[in-house]
C-alpha cells in the first residue's frame, strides 16, 4: 500500500475560525491599534509572516479574508482610492484602518 501523496500547506483552506486566521485577526488589529491608523494587507501579511513559516504572498487571501470578516462585523473600513469598498470586489492596492465610532463621537 502506498502512502498519501505529502500535500503542502494551503493557507487558502482556512476559515476565519482556525488558529491562523484567528492570529492573522489579532495580528491585523494590533498593527492598527498600536503602530498605524491604517495599514495595507501586504504590510498584514508580512508582519504575520516573520513569526510563521510561511511566505507573506502565501498569506495574501487569508488576510483579505479575515479583513472582510472584520468589516462585515462593523470593526474595520477597507478603502481605495479613497473610497470604501469591499474587498471582495476591488481588485489591487486596498488600506484597511479600524472603523471610526462615529456614532460615540456625535453623542457626546
Amino acid at each position: 500500500m502506498s502512502a498519501a501523496p505529502h500535500r503542502p500547506f494551503n493557507p487558502f483552506r482556512h476559515r476565519c475560525d482556525d488558529p491562523l486566521a484567528e492570529r492573522t485577526r489579532s495580528c491585523l488589529l494590533d498593527l492598527l491599534r498600536q503602530e498605524s491608523p491604517q495599514t495595507c494587507p501586504s504590510d498584514v501579511a508580512r508582519a504575520l509572516s516573520a513569526h510563521i513559516d510561511l511566505e507573506w504572498r502565501d498569506l495574501m487571501r487569508l488576510v483579505r479574508t479575515v479583513a472582510a470578516e472584520l468589516a462585515r462585523e462593523g470593526l474595520l473600513e477597507i478603502h481605495q482610492n479613497g473610497a470604501q469598498v469591499d474587498i471582495n470586489d476591488a481588485r489591487g492596492p486596498v488600506t484597511l484602518q479600524l472603523k471610526r465610532l462615529r456614532e460615540t463621537a456625535s453623542a457626546n
